[in-house]
């Protein structure tokens, strides 16, 4: 997943002004992460780019915690509305794969090209895109992948999302201004929506309000 969330990352890391992204910098390096991981030393990120500093909480914290980092960063910063709208493009990528769930199985073109981008931000393993693809037709290619989803984290969803996007603009542009009509707004993002809970209690949770 490193590409697509590199890059909600590095445009996340845009929104900070000339004086803050260095700010980031040296808030990321205090942070103390959780116990299987490493802090970041002030020293490897000097000189980093937006670009470059996305790529590096990526591979160094994995996915979703380089996303659950990013926003503990920007909250000790003062910048909580630049941590939940990170946040909120996170769950309304999730909650379209949810909540459209049907309608992208029935829909979906361009399926191949959909398993071989997952496969290789990989949200899929090999294994699980040979089993998908050995299905002849669309609606069971993703009807399999849709068997998958409500084991994956956010971040996994978000991926899907993306990826649809390319490859289905005309499907996800359709229904993404429906949805834009609600009301999806994260309620507490700390903790619980970067792990699956199941479909229902997990789009219950990602749509309650402010």
């Amino acid at each position: 997943m490193e590409k697509i969330m590199a890059d909600l990352l590095r445009e996340t890391l845009e929104e900070l002004g000339r004086y803050a992204f260095p700010r980031f910098k040296r808030e990321l390096s205090k942070i103390q992460p959780e116990e299987q991981y490493e802090r970041i030393k002030l020293e490897s990120l000097m000189g980093l780019s937006r670009a470059a500093l996305a790529e590096l909480l990526c591979s160094h914290y994995g996915q979703p915690y380089c996303v659950k980092v990013t926003v503990r960063v920007l909250k000790a910063m003062g910048r909580s509305t630049l941590a939940y709208a990170l946040l909120r493009r996170l769950t309304d990528g999730a909650n379209f794969v949810e909540l459209y769930k049907q309608i992208v199985i029935q829909q979906a073109s361009n399926v191949a090209n959909v398993i071989m981008a997952l496969l290789r931000e990989r949200v899929l393993t090999s294994e699980q895109s040979d089993s998908i693809m050995s299905e002849r037709t669309n609606q069971k290619r993703m009807q399999k992948l849709y068997e998958l989803v409500p084991m994956w984290d956010v971040t996994k969803k978000y991926c899907l999302y993306k990826v649809l996007c390319a490859t289905n603009p005309i499907l996800t542009l359709a229904y993404t201004a429906v949805q834009a009509q609600g009301s999806i707004i994260l309620k507490d993002p700390w903790e619980d929506i970067f792990y699956p809970q199941g479909p229902q209690k997990h789009t219950a949770e990602l749509q309650c309000e402010l």
